[in-house]
């Protein structure tokens, strides 16, 4: 990160693992948070975790990952909590909905590979996504039986249906 070094700023390895996982792998998206980081600690040396919590704003498939997680730990209240801060941030129902279908269809896919006695690496070569994903895949498998997510799947494809022919409203029926 040749901007931190030449704003002269530091940043400890804590916040830059905090920073990146708020972020994710988008460089524009990257790039624009590290230009707000950079100006709420003009004042400051370092960067630490606590200016990253503060400053830079959650990728909305992070939120999806905790309402995922939050599902696991039985946590309805919790899980329904990030689905409304998702609406607040003016986020779509039906992109909430894809991005939770497209989260589950992940778990399996690495559940179902890990089943089969897969490493981690090589899984995600085969998706085609990096492998710290298949971990976070490989972390909310274990909550879930397969049938489980099957099932889900099915309930979010019959969600979108009826939205789309009319029958409930989206909101409502991601909910």
């Amino acid at each position: 990160l040749g901007i931190l070094k030449t704003e002269g700023k530091m940043i400890t390895s804590g916040a830059m693992k905090q920073f990146l996982e708020k972020t994710g792998t988008d460089m524009e998206r990257i790039r624009q948070e590290l230009e707000k980081l950079i100006c709420y600690c003009m004042e400051k040396e370092s960067i630490t975790e606590e200016d990253v919590a503060v400053i830079c704003s959650e990728q909305t498939e992070n939120k999806i990952f905790d309402m995922i997680n939050a599902m696991a730990e039985k946590k309805q209240k919790k899980a329904m909590e990030l689905y409304y801060d998702l609406l607040a941030l003016k986020e779509p129902p039906m992109r909430i909905l894809y991005l939770l279908a497209r989260q589950f269809n992940g778990i399996l896919q690495v559940k179902e590979s890990l089943m089969r006695g897969n490493a981690n690496a090589q899984i995600a070569r085969e998706m085609g996504v990096a492998p710290f994903i298949v971990g976070k895949y490989a972390a909310q498998a274990k909550y879930f039986e397969s049938a489980q997510i099957k099932e889900a799947l099915r309930d979010f494809a019959e969600i979108e249906e009826a939205v789309k022919t009319g029958k409930i409203e989206d909101k409502l029926g991601v909910e």
